[in-house]
């Protein structure tokens, strides 16, 4: 095949260089829409803009260089008309595929990423039917302008030119030579303080096609970057690894019982209650909460519990919660749960109470199958798992949506079914349940009571009249709150007239923050709070210092009677200190494919960013190289770990399994 002559190829490049301009206009054009679809902004237009473009540029670069070689043969080979339509059908799908992930982020406040591979269509229908029908009809409006200005242009540029010189050529060249830049860490970076700014700015597209790229094309880890020394060693907690090389996770739990010493000595072995409440946030639950606080009772309830209140859930969605509370395990690659129904062994709290003579349960007001939530709780040997199927007559689901969608049952019927099927005496029970109200779309029973409620509790915070009004676009999410708190209300109310509920202790906590009110800070999403209450308690007290879901198992498996010598908690135990600190270390994996949040003492890496860890656990970037490097070299050691825990399948013995397991 002969290649023609360069100043042949002239018109090629001048055509590439034209439909590059129409993507570039319609990617602006977009933008437009959607920040006039937002409304209210978190930050001055002019700041937020000039970012946004930025985004929107790289976005439009890195999409242009993969495009640039392919249009070029297609045009001086096939033919112009080739050429054209392969173009012009990329600018299609990308307008659409764009419109949709702006239309996902305005729902969900959170850009769509390869987390959306992590999950079976049963779930995706799940939790699109969540948010179908709630679509606000300027969104609508938008889209029509959006798609009317949009055929105009193309038509516009579709027949437009450019003749004789050689700019295309040069653009051409650029585009060819961009290949060789590295832009994927850009189009996912958030530099912005505010995290609800800086996910604005995102382009979503390029948000979107730059994490399915890692997801489907990971990279290596770097070498040689493990062994770093991380912070000092007094100001850490430490883990005695016994078997790094076969076991990457295996090491002798930490030495005492930080909790021992606020429970009296009981007669026999507690019962033990987990409540993981959907999406509970210390944004708006407890002292200082900074958008207020929503939860009356819960706060009442914590003057009298153990309550920390700076306390981080060990994922940004539910994939996480089970696996992490109940046994301190490792992600994996989706999610620990996503391994089932091939789950490598482990010791967690639900089999080792069986080991202990307890009886074990698990009860969700959805379908327990969302995020194999029933396989990981049938693996750990649980002896029910009553889910929304199981409920029966006499209970009443939460309203539909629109669409007629409903996630379930509320959480007071929750509840109720629980206290229903449990017998309040026999032998000591380990029950785990997770609610579902406080999730999209915010549908509770009393509906236009509990808006009162929200309405009157936001009068009462005096905020100013813009931001009133801003609050007042979450009224159903802070009603779907103040209805939550009032199920566990009645839910205490209850059980305090039950004969074991002196030998009883109840575990609060949420599974992540939700995302639908915006979010101040990348750790803002994991920032949840801990209440362990029961009249075993001989004194309350309150902790400003830091733990998390994957710190509760070390913690509580001393309660449940025999226990192994050699564990695989990935955190190392509930911190008992009143002032603020962390002496933590461990990744948190915000959704099922974004694994990029590292967390050790009062710093925190997130995707490549340093940021320094306040008191009120917002955060602020900071420029410490060192630092930077100690943690990279943390976060890449545990993603060693996983990565051969994932090749070998194998945390623990054989032996050590079988021992505690029965």
């Amino acid at each position: 095949m002969k290649i023609p002559k360069l100043h042949l190829w002239i018109p090629a490049f001048n055509r590439f260089l034209l439909l590059s301009c129409l993507l570039l206009t319609l990617i602006i054009l977009l933008r437009v829409a959607d920040l006039a679809s937002i409304g209210r902004l978190p930050i001055p237009l002019a700041e937020l803009a000039g970012r946004a473009l930025w985004a929107d540029l790289l976005t439009f670069l890195s999409i242009v260089r993969w495009i640039v070689l392919p249009f070029l043969l297609l045009y001086m080979f096939v033919g112009r008309r080739a050429g054209d339509i392969f173009y012009i059908t990329l600018i299609v799908l990308y307008v659409i595929l764009s419109f949709s992930l702006n239309l996902y982020f305005q729902q969900t406040n959170v850009p769509l990423g390869a987390d959306l591979f992590g999950y079976s269509l049963k779930d995706i229908q799940q939790t699109v039917g969540a948010a179908a029908g709630s679509i606000p009809n300027g969104v609508l409006v938008t889209l029509g302008v959006v798609v009317i200005a949009g055929v105009g242009v193309m038509v516009l540029f579709s027949r437009g030119t450019i003749n004789g010189d050689r700019r295309g050529f040069w653009f051409s060249l650029c585009c060819l030579a961009l290949l060789a830049v590295p832009l994927s860490r850009s189009l996912t970076r958030n530099n912005l303080r505010s995290e609800f700014a800086g996910n604005i700015a995102l382009n979503k597209a390029g948000f979107f096609l730059t994490r399915t790229q890692q997801h489907f094309f990971p990279t290596d880890l770097p070498e040689g970057e493990f062994n770093i020394p991380m912070p000092p060693a007094d100001s850490l907690a430490r883990l005695d690894y016994v078997q790094p090389d076969k076991y990457p996770f295996l090491h002798r739990p930490p030495a005492g019982n930080a909790l021992a010493p606020f429970f009296a000595a009981a007669p026999q072995r507690p019962n033990i209650v987990v409540v993981l409440v959907e999406g509970l946030g210390r944004a708006f639950s407890g002292p200082g909460a900074y958008l207020g606080s929503f939860t009356p009772f819960l706060d009442s309830l914590a003057g009298h519990s153990l309550y920390w209140e700076n306390f981080l859930s060990a994922g940004g969605r539910t994939f996480a919660v089970l696996p992490s509370m109940m046994g301190s395990l490792p992600y994996a690659r989706n999610g620990f749960a996503e391994l089932a129904p091939q789950l490598p062994p482990s010791l967690t709290l639900l089999n080792l109470a069986k080991h202990n003579g307890y009886s074990t349960r698990f009860l969700y007001a959805g379908d327990a199958s969302f995020d194999k939530m029933d396989l990981f709780v049938k693996n750990q040997g649980v002896d029910s798992v009553i889910d929304r199927a199981d409920f029966g007559e006499g209970y009443m689901e939460l309203p539909v949506n629109s669409a007629g969608f409903t996630w379930g049952y509320g959480d007071a019927e929750l509840f109720r079914k629980y206290l229903a099927v449990t017998p309040d005496s026999g032998q000591p029970r380990l029950d785990v349940m997770l609610t579902v109200s406080t999730h999209s779309p915010f549908k509770v029973p009393d509906q236009a009571h509990y808006n009162q409620l929200a309405e009157a509790r936001l009068q009462s915070l005096s905020l100013k009249p813009e931001q009133l009004a801003t609050q007042r676009q979450y009224l159903p999410v802070y009603a779907s709150v103040l209805y939550m708190d009032n199920a566990l209300r009645g839910f205490f109310r209850e059980l305090v007239k039950r004969a074991d509920y002196n030998n009883t202790i109840v575990l609060i906590t949420g599974d992540h923050r939700l995302p639908e009110i915006p979010m101040r800070s990348k750790i803002d999403r994991y920032h949840t709070l801990l209440l362990v209450h029961s009249p075993l308690l001989q004194r309350p007290a309150k902790f400003s210092s830091v733990s998390s879901h994957l710190d509760v198992p070390a913690s509580f498996a001393a309660l449940l009677g025999d226990t192994p010598g050699e564990v695989t908690w990935v955190g190392s135990g509930l911190d008992t200190a009143r002032e603020f600190r962390n002496v933590h270390q461990y990744p948190l994996m915000q959704t099922k494919n974004d694994l990029v949040d590292f967390v050790a003492g009062t710093w925190m890496l997130n995707n490549g960013s340093l940021f320094r860890i306040l008191p009120n656990l917002d955060l602020e970037p900071a420029t410490d190289e060192d630092m930077q490097r100690r943690l990279e070299a943390g976060f890449n050691s545990y993603r060693q770990k996983n990565n051969q825990l994932l090749q070998t399948r194998q945390l623990l013995p054989d032996s050590l399994y079988q021992r505690f397991s029965r």
